[in-house]
């Protein structure tokens, strides 16, 4: 996927987000994946690419005035 602003659903609730393809781990397996949605308005609140459906996107920039 790439890098870049969204729309996603998470836990119920429509978001935009940051998807960066970084490496974290998963606290409940154990296990290093990649990908990381970084929500706006949380700087310390992320989850894994598994965890948020993606609604569309990436977004795009406004156009110069």
């Amino acid at each position: 996927m790439e890098e870049g602003f969204y729309w996603v659903l998470y836990a119920g609730t429509k978001l935009v987000a940051w998807y960066a393809d970084e490496e974290t781990l998963d606290y409940l397996t154990g296990e290093r994946i990649r990908g990381v949605w970084h929500f706006t308005g949380a700087s310390d609140f992320i989850a894994t690419r598994q965890e948020a459906t993606v609604l569309s996107g990436p977004l795009m920039p406004p156009a110069d005035r």
